[in-house]
């Protein structure tokens, strides 16, 4: 019966993941708007996955406030993009700060505070970090989504098949020092093979850039770990069967994203 159950899992895993890989592939083969509303999209959802966590029950204010200032921030990315984005930024924490002050008034607690850095923080974490991928080249955008993933497959398999040392406990008991390097190892693969096959920049500095992008796509990871082992839950959401949230497909993504726009804004890899 157990292994009946295990292979109904693995089979609604696989169909989830073939489902999330033909909606990916369609946006990014239509581009433009296709993305920004995808990227939109996933990032809102999971910014409310990251307030529920925080606040399991009650608190709608928080979290509608919360998710409009995702929204508008990604809306003045994806349609005022010679807007120095830290000015809407600037326009949000001022709101959530605005709306610290009118529930502390009322509350005399912390409380009002603690949800305020809540929504700031989760504007940071997911929004902020997923939104330069909509003005990214197509195959930046191929490269910050095919990084995190081969990496994770590399460290799982390497994992499972080598593992012996594990790498953060405290955070993370399950992942090793032997998949970490599977990870990174395919993380620079991945980064050389599309500098070598489209890039306009050295080799070498293709490397580079998979050493940075594996070594990030493994913190996000395990600071999503972190998070749920905060508020002690598995994952953060059931919304997609047997992979969890939204957000916990996002984790590696959105730090690789972050990554990869400070690392192009400082140094041209595609012509």
């Amino acid at each position: 019966m157990n292994d009946k159950f295990r292979a109904a899992g693995l089979s609604l895993r696989l169909i989830t993941a073939v489902v999330l890989a033909a909606v990916l592939i369609a946006a990014w083969v239509m581009g433009g708007w296709y993305v920004c509303a995808l990227v939109s999209v996933l990032a809102l959802v999971g910014m409310g996955e990251f307030l529920f966590l925080f606040q399991r029950s009650g608190g709608w204010g928080m979290k509608i406030l919360g998710l409009l200032l995702g929204a508008t921030y990604l809306a003045s990315v994806a349609l005022l993009p010679s807007l120095p984005q830290h000015l809407t930024l600037a326009f949000c924490a001022m709101v959530a700060a605005l709306y610290a002050l009118v529930r502390w008034s009322r509350e005399k607690t912390l409380d009002p505070l603690r949800r305020a850095a809540v929504m700031v923080c989760g504007l940071l974490y997911i929004p902020v970090l997923l939104s330069p991928a909509m003005h990214f080249s197509r195959w930046e955008q191929l490269l910050v989504v095919l990084v995190p993933a081969v990496s994770d497959m590399a460290a799982y398999f390497a994992g499972v098949s080598f593992g012996k040392h594990p790498i953060w406990p405290g955070v993370s008991p399950k992942k090793s020092v032997e998949g970490s390097i599977a990870g990174l190892a395919a993380s620079i693969v991945v980064t050389c093979a599309m500098g070598f096959a489209l890039g306009s920049a050295p080799l070498y500095s293709f490397a580079a850039l998979g050493v940075g992008m594996g070594l990030m796509a493994q913190l996000g990871d395990f600071f999503e770990s972190a998070l749920k082992r905060a508020v002690n839950v598995k994952d953060s959401s059931r919304l997609l069967p047997g992979h969890g949230g939204v957000l916990d497909r996002l984790d590696s993504i959105s730090f690789c994203v972050g990554t990869y726009a400070v690392a192009s804004a400082l140094y041209a890899f595609f012509a």
